[in-house]
């Protein structure tokens, strides 16, 4: 009958080992003293039965670690006062990740966080040390299974966690003190670092370093080499000879069901041949059958054992791995070769794309930290000597580097971004983050907060689809909805203009500074967050180019109209001129989205009720602080970005900055306006105020002489207004034009006896002013309230010409 399998991963390893429960486990007899009832001293014996293999509830494999004299290794967690044992675990199920190289691996053991490394001891081993008796020859190999199969065939051997699991466990590049322990305890003459059947292989995969797998290798062995550099100089010691070998590479090249990758596999699989392999085992640097080794005793090891693993040049490189790469082009180090049938011959180096030429300049792409410690691509100049004198070796490098003819900035952050746009190079980089659909809770919540309004969004999860959605209660003009879609739109087309978000309140810890960290986080290096010196800097090459201009702590002074003026051209700009110090001005494209933070809730700049660049919001303070709030958005940028990219913009396209003017103005935007007005704003807007309250004409024409004698009045006036000043004021920033000559008439008192306004004519060219253009709500209802005198409204423009007739025509007036 057919042999019955096991029905369970963990007994089918063992059952493919040959391991049975009495292998497994073994015997470790513990000394211990004590006292007799008539206190004379004594010792007696305990025994223990250990167990080398468990099994848990996942049917994994426990695989446990025994100290030299038989008791449990054990560590102690950071958050525990308690130790606990130590152990790897087999995983029935490997975990696949992604590494550094963007190359997929599989994680098949598992271990405690904060457990450490130490040797895997065999039970043949820990009996020899028990019982202080020699050992002639040491083997140590990576891997528990094949450590306890070679001990299974009475090979003295130890395992490792990896290869390079030999090190002490407190001293860097120190060898482990209880291997030196039982090196020494048992007088052990020769050591072998024995590795497995693909120690000579490499993986060929677009842009991988090939050179890694075999310089990891080359290192664990020299490291481990040196570690025993003080054993073999010691007299107390009878180590002598030191040997590296592997497993012969062939077998791994049948055909998966003759793979023997290690000792185990070799020793499971050719069950017919056991003695001749352990006998070519212990032939070393002479095994020529199941073994390839070298004598790694000498202290100039080092030069062969680079040659040993192709490392010695490209060329030994691609000789000992040729069957693995074949004719393809390949990575070695920081350059890419190719063997083209008679030579291996230099293609590319791969730091050839850090350096380029745009115009008669050279640059470079490198790596630095911001003020948060993360790493931000940035652009310098770089001098071609310097480019040359570091590659030297290299006489084709300057030749693999691009070329430009210009700058260019044109940010894009869908799968359609390009960093070559014709012969320029696109100062605008990719963004890192993938959408991604998922939970938004804190990012809403967040915005909520800075924003308010009475529009929301709300999440729930989709148990069908498994994915987090969302539903969204909107309203034009809603501060909340205003914010969603100017996100929105940033995302979605970084080319068009928008209005420029400007976040005030007087309060500390508002979470204001967070709205800039957050949207560097997202844009990346496309992102700075400038304070008040650097953005009024003469030079602006530092930032102009930025997609976010984030301005933290932003205070303009009231009285600079140049500084204004520059933050409105940058709100609305196509291009604007770069200023680069040495350097003459260049005007490049611009897409820049402005955006303001102050503690200067109503004076942070002067604001006309005209000006449409600015959506003032002002914060409320936080009701708690969470510490861990940047942390909590910077997780959900995938999903938020998910969410912007496939979310409707609800507001209309009705301005060149999208939003219609009268959805972004806010209550925070008019008491600005109100507190900032220049003194002639004030004088002005008072003087009219009075006119219209106090006369209760809903029509006054008044011309610049009235206006002028009126606003200077010695009596009443503390400045006095310049007439060009006022005339500027009225046709430049009110947009009002002066009728032809006429007669129109100027209230100026109270008829008390016939509760009448008294009012006098004047002839000349006046402006017109119209109440609803200059009260407020609270001022029109006073207006609109009952008097106690009979408010005479001035006729409309036909009636009062009407009026003029038979007292004196345009044509008669003297002037």
């Amino acid at each position: 009958m057919p042999e019955k399998k096991p029905n369970s991963y963990f007994l089918q390893r063992l059952h493919d080992l040959g391991i049975t429960s009495e292998i497994n486990t073994f015997e470790v007899t513990e000394i211990v003293g004590g006292y007799d009832e008539k206190k004379k001293a004594k010792t007696f014996e305990n025994k223990h039965i250990r167990t080398v293999f468990e099994t848990d509830s996942n049917d994994n494999i426990r695989i446990n670690y025994f100290t030299l004299s038989g008791q449990h290794y054990t560590y102690r967690p950071d958050d525990s006062t308690t130790s606990r044992k130590l152990f790897r675990t087999r995983l029935k199920t490997p975990t696949e990740f992604t590494n550094d190289e963007g190359v997929k691996t599989t994680m098949k053991y598992a271990q405690a966080k904060g457990s450490g490394h130490c040797p895997f001891f065999t039970p043949g081993i820990i009996k020899k040390y028990l019982a202080k008796e020699e050992i002639e020859t040491l083997f140590i190999t990576e891997g528990e299974f094949k450590a306890f199969k070679g001990d299974m065939m009475e090979i003295d051997i130890i395992g490792l966690p990896s290869i390079h699991g030999f090190y002490s466990s407190d001293v860097s590049g120190k060898l482990h003190e209880d291997i030196q322990e039982l090196l020494i305890s048992c007088k052990v003459k020769k050591v072998v670092y024995l590795t497995d059947a693909d120690t000579l292989t490499v993986t060929w995969a677009e842009g991988k370093n090939l050179r890694n797998r075999p310089t990891s290798f080359y290192t664990a062995v020299k490291n481990f080499r040196n570690s025993l550099q003080l054993l073999i100089d010691s007299d107390e010691t009878s180590l002598d000879l030191v040997y590296f070998m592997h497993i012969r590479t062939q077998f791994i090249r049948g055909g998966k069901k003759e793979e023997a990758k290690g000792l185990d596999d070799l020793l499971c699989k050719y069950t017919a041949v056991t003695k001749k392999i352990i006998t070519d085992l212990h032939q070393f640097d002479f095994a020529k059958d199941y073994f390839s080794g070298k004598n790694i005793t000498s202290n100039r090891f080092t030069v062969d054992l680079l040659k040993y693993f192709g490392l010695g040049s490209v060329e030994i490189f691609y000789t000992t791995f040729r069957d693995f790469i074949g004719t393809r082009e390949f990575r070695w180090g920081k350059s890419r070769y190719q063997w083209d049938g008679e030579d291996v011959v230099h293609v590319r180096h791969e730091d050839a794309d850090q350096y380029f030429r745009v115009g008669q300049d050279w640059y470079k792409k490198i790596q630095a930290p911001n003020k948060d410690g993360e790493m931000e691509e940035e652009i310098i100049p770089f001098k071609i000597g310097e480019i040359q004198r570091d590659y030297k070796k290299f006489p084709d490098f300057i030749d693999q580097l691009a070329r430009y003819d210009a700058f260019c900035n044109v940010p894009n952050w869908s799968d359609l971004y390009r960093r070559k746009h014709g012969k320029c190079f696109n100062v605008c980089n990719p963004i890192t983050h993938i959408p991604t659909a998922g939970s938004i809770t804190q990012t809403i919540g967040y915005l909520k907060h800075l924003f308010g309004g009475e529009g929301w969004v709300r999440e729930y999860y989709d148990q069908d689809a498994k994915v987090y959605r969302q539903m969204e209660s909107c309203a034009y003009g809603d501060p909340f909805t205003v914010a969603l879609d100017y996100l929105s739109i940033q995302f979605q087309r970084p080319k068009h203009k928008l209005p420029v978000p400007l976040l005030v309140s007087p309060e500390q810890g508002t979470g204001k500074s967070t709205f800039l960290k957050w949207l560097r986080e997202i844009y990346g290096s496309n992102a700075t967050i400038l304070n008040n010196d650097q953005f009024k800097m003469n030079f602006n090459s530092h930032y102009i180019t930025k997609y976010i201009i984030g301005v933290d702590e932003g205070f303009l002074d009231l009285e600079k109209k140049a500084e204004k003026e520059r933050l409105k051209q940058m709100a609305t700009a196509d291009e604007i001129f770069m200023e680069r110090k040495g350097v003459d001005l260049k005007k490049t494209p611009y897409y820049g989205k402005l955006i303001l933070c102050s503690n200067d809730a109503d004076k942070v700049m002067a604001m006309d009720t005209e000006d449409r660049r600015w959506f003032v919001v002002r914060v409320p303070k936080l009701k708690r602080k969470n510490p861990f709030l940047e942390n909590l958005l910077k997780e959900e940028i995938p999903a938020w970005l998910h969410f912007i990219l496939h979310r409707k913009i609800v507001h209309p396209k009705q301005d060149d900055l999208w939003f219609k003017t009268e959805y972004i103005i806010t209550d925070q935007f008019r008491r600005i306006v109100e507190v900032t007005k220049s003194r002639l704003d004030k004088v002005v807007e008072n003087f009219l105020k009075d006119m219209f309250l106090t006369y209760r004409w809903p029509v006054l024409r008044l011309d610049l002489k009235h206006l002028l004698a009126q606003l200077n009045d010695p009596k009443v006036a503390k400045y006095k207004i310049d007439e060009k000043d006022l005339v500027y004021y009225m046709e430049e920033r009110k947009k009002m034009k002066r009728e032809k000559v006429q007669r129109f008439k100027i209230p100026h008192g109270h008829d008390p006896e016939l509760n009448l306004v008294k009012h006098h004519s004047d002839v000349g060219r006046p402006f017109v002013f119209r109440y609803e253009d200059w009260l407020n709500a609270g001022e029109v209802e006073e207006f609109d309230s009952p008097t106690d005198f009979k408010g005479m409204t001035i006729p409309d423009r036909k009636e009062e010409q009407l009026s003029l007739e038979g007292e004196k025509k345009d044509e008669d007036l003297p002037f």
